[in-house]
């Protein structure tokens, strides 16, 4: 079985390409997908100030208070502008541009440099930036479990 080699007519089949959705269908699944992505900013922000309130009661420490609200507002930033740079970048019918990777990869050198500088510069709890940090994966988290559970319309 070992190093035997198909045949032209033993070839795999080829996959079709998708048919094209109907305008309708099309604007209706961008719709869905723009209210998920409104959903989780907002689910982001909301842990960010659960977060917030639980740390400040708990711990009363600047270091900490200060780690969760900026880990929490960077965090929610990029996702804001990832899905904004996303959706320019998709919306146009053809592949995205040169321009969309340098923009992407210099968000990302951005984000990188904005987090090395409140590690090393600012007085916060890296515990606490961390747990900032994560307000937007909890919101996405969040939101796979309400689209499991939500009843099909």
């Amino acid at each position: 079985m070992m190093g035997m080699k198909k045949s032209k007519k033993e070839k795999e089949p080829e996959a079709e390409s998708p048919k094209p959705l109907p305008p309708e269908e099309a604007l209706a699944m961008i719709k869905v997908q723009e209210q998920r992505l409104r959903r989780i900013q907002f689910l982001g922000i909301g842990y960010g100030v659960l977060f917030l309130g639980l740390g400040g009661f708990i711990f009363r420490s600047f270091p900490i208070i200060l780690g969760i609200f900026l880990g929490a507002l960077i965090v929610v930033a990029n996702f804001f502008w990832l899905t904004r740079l996303v959706r320019r970048a998709f919306l146009t019918k053809k592949k995205p541009s040169k321009r969309f990777f340098v923009k992407f990869g210099l968000k990302f050198f951005l984000l990188l440099a904005i987090v090395t500088l409140v590690i090393y510069f600012t007085p916060v709890n890296p515990v606490a930036f961390l747990a900032g940090l994560s307000v937007s994966v909890f919101g996405i988290m969040t939101d796979g479990v309400i689209g499991v559970f939500k009843k099909e319309r």
